[in-house]
């Protein structure tokens, strides 16, 4: 690979917990960031790059930390739903989509999140029990993107007894036999999931850099103690992450004390697999006795705001947990649960939320915080932590260029506030991942994103 310099721009550095600007050269080597030198000190070779960074803001990608792609086709397929009702709509909509579907949903996801500043993302992925092959074509698609991507094999073994379908369809005998029939939320064996991670990760983790496979349980009480030390050893024995839903609604609260006598993180700590490989959708349904037990073990709950919102859920505890140490990650979730990837929403929601309630001022989360939760954190969820995240020589170049005459932007006064209060994507220049931009000017790398538009 060619040396590329961003020349002369404003960048955005890490400084103890929160962020500094300064003018700088950035240079790109082997998709790693080689130095950050004064503006105009960088030496150039006749075959380099420049990328000129006069009137660009340069900061670390954003981190998706929780998303699912097969619902990027249901935008605006439902409002003023439940969880319930909503999961169950959100099967319809989905279930036994064809390759080229699922190729394209992707994509979709993908095409949205580069556009607004996202560099890497952690897909839980499907919606029903994962396979093989319903891994290629999302694999496919993030790595024909040039995006960073983390597929959490989506699994369980036990029924999913916080969805009671009965809710929905009553006493309909013959709905309830259809159901019966063809089940998307049918259990799995857990030999057969544990020869399904381990053929995948064989197949498609570290491809191209750009794809990692995690095991990715449903939610940590739709599975036995089986399945979550399983997916623990393999997570070992690979040096993967674990990512899973936890505690998003009251009644899986209530679920892990019907199976284990107490909530599912204390369970989780007695059988001795807590630790900072795990991140944990949504995390709602949490007491401070849990909380301690992530501040202790690093595991990383990964914050989910206009998801929460949206289906009433409740909303996670984050001020405690940062006041305890828990790295809180952030997310966008499903686009059936929140309408978009845009990852600058989720930070603006994660401070304004608990200003909201009402929480005391010491305890709002600030604009610096929210920015972590949306990069550092984030890797740490992707278990990348020191490799992405951060402008810093060493971490995998990761970049994104906002253009500093846009009206949210002009004139800069504090950069992680405008980006958290006032950015929304439109600032978004050129993003590169891994060294290689990907887009530039509305124009992606891989090709005609319009085309994609017109698939879906």
């Amino acid at each position: 690979m060619t040396k590329t310099i961003i020349r002369e721009c404003l960048a955005l550095l890490p400084e103890g917990d929160g962020f500094k600007t300064a003018e700088a050269d950035i240079v790109i080597e082997d998709g790693v960031i080689a130095a950050i030198e004064d503006a105009g000190k960088a030496k150039a070779g006749s075959g380099d790059r420049i990328i000129a960074g006069a009137e660009r803001l340069v900061a670390p990608g954003l981190i998706n930390a929780h998303s699912h792609c097969l619902s990027t086709f249901s935008s605006g397929a439902g409002d003023r739903l439940g969880h319930v009702s909503l999961i169950w709509k959100n099967q319809a909509d989905i279930y036994n989509r064809p390759q080229d579907e699922l190729y394209v949903s992707a994509l979709l996801n993908g095409i949205e999140m580069i556009a607004s500043g996202v560099t890497a993302v952690i897909d839980h992925y499907p919606e029903q029990n994962c396979r093989t092959e319903m891994v290629d074509p999302v694999a496919r698609a993030y790595a024909d993107l040039g995006l960073r991507a983390t597929l959490g094999l989506r699994i369980w073994d036990r029924t999913y007894d916080d969805l009671d379908p009965t809710q929905i369809i009553g006493d309909d005998d013959e709905l309830l036999e259809a159901l019966a029939r063809d089940n998307p939320f049918r259990p799995a064996p857990v030999d057969e999931i544990a020869a399904m991670c381990e053929e995948t990760i064989a197949k498609w983790h570290g491809h191209r850099g750009l794809i990692s496979i995690f095991p990715a349980p449903s939610n940590a009480t739709r599975c036995t103690d089986d399945l979550l030390v399983m997916s623990h050893d393999i997570a070992e024995k690979h040096d993967l992450g674990v990512h899973t839903h936890l505690q998003e609604t009251k009644i899986q609260r209530q679920v892990s004390m019907k199976y284990n006598g107490k909530p599912i993180v204390s369970h989780m700590e007695d059988l001795g697999i807590l630790s900072r490989r795990w991140s944990m959708a949504h995390t709602v349904w949490v007491d401070d006795d849990e909380i301690g037990l992530l501040a202790d073990r690093q595991a990383v709950p990964v914050h989910n705001p206009e998801s929460n919102a949206k289906i009433h859920v409740g909303t996670s505890p984050v001020p405690k947990m940062l006041e305890a140490g828990v790295p809180v990650a952030l997310g966008a979730d499903g686009s059936s649960t929140n309408g978009n990837q845009n990852l600058f929403d989720a930070m603006t929601m994660a401070v304004l939320v608990p200003r909201i309630l009402g929480t005391d001022k010491a305890g709002w989360p600030a604009a610096p915080e929210a920015l972590t939760m949306a990069t550092r954190n984030g890797a740490k969820a992707m278990l990348k932590d020191g490799e992405i995240g951060a402008l810093a020589p060493g971490t995998r170049a990761d970049i994104v260029l906002y253009d500093l005459t846009t009206p949210v932007l002009a004139p800069l006064n504090d950069a992680a506030q405008q980006l958290v209060f006032s950015e929304r994507g439109q600032s978004v220049r050129t993003v590169i991942i891994d060294g290689r931009v990907v887009f530039e000017d509305g124009i992606y790398a891989f090709g005609d994103a319009a085309k994609v538009g017109r698939q879906a």
